[in-house]
């Protein structure tokens, strides 16, 4: 089943102002990808190919300048990677609230859970501290744990391979696996090739934010320049 598509689309962004108006940059350039329920897709390329501003569309966070992304339900997408959206003010368990709603999460859903994302993120003690007070570690943890009990149809991962000290990003890496292992669709963003190749059926190749190659992971990554 098709979860997602996207037509066509251009992604444009501003470099500068010139006497002649703005400049701008094109991040990714007439591009089609269609998304499947239970799909393992990887996403390549160099730096600055425009990987991560692709992820970011699909998520919903930009818009495309040209071109339609069509969903084909109503979708549940869980960003790992973004570190953005707390409220340092808010203590964690507003911030686990506040962040579940913008998942898609009911409030019921929320409170149902709230005890077992505490427990994952191993940060019983400071839950009840402002967000402000928190090291990034803590706060990665934090984002990491509300997203994988979202239950997402889309999981959204952007080189967030681990999170936190040693212990914590084993079990992260765990519980990626599992997520990847089940029924929700998963769109990798990686330079690690192995991770890819594990955990990725299809592969899609960009470089200056064109295709240039999509399909079968073994296929493409056996073209894949470095």
């Amino acid at each position: 089943m098709d979860l997602l598509e996207l037509k066509n689309v251009t992604l444009k962004y501003k470099a500068g102002f010139s006497l002649f108006g703005d400049k701008s940059k094109t991040a990714i350039e007439s591009l089609d990808l269609t998304i499947r329920q239970g799909e393992n897709l990887g996403i390549i390329g160099g730096n600055g190919a425009g990987k991560s501003s692709l992820l970011k569309m699909i998520a919903g966070i930009y818009n495309p300048d040209k071109g339609k992304i069509i969903t084909h339900k109503p979708i549940r997408s869980t960003f790992i990677g973004l570190q953005s959206g707390f409220i340092p003010y808010l203590n964690g368990l507003q911030n686990i609230t506040l962040t579940g709603l913008l998942l898609g999460m009911t409030r019921k859903e929320i409170k149902a859970k709230l005890s077992k994302i505490v427990e994952y993120s191993e940060l019983e003690r400071v839950i009840n501290q402002p967000v402000f007070t928190y090291s990034s570690g803590m706060k990665a943890r934090l984002a990491f744990s509300v997203s994988v009990f979202s239950d997402p149809d889309l999981l959204l991962i952007d080189e967030a391979m681990g999170v936190g000290d040693k212990e914590f990003r084993k079990k992260s890496n765990d519980t990626l696996k599992e997520m990847i292992n089940g029924d929700s669709a998963v769109v990798l963003v990686s330079h690690e090739t192995n991770y890819i190749k594990k955990n990725c059926n299809k592969l899609l190749w960009i470089e200056s934010g064109k295709l240039v190659e999509y399909g079968a992971c073994n296929a493409v990554l056996e073209n894949y320049q470095f």
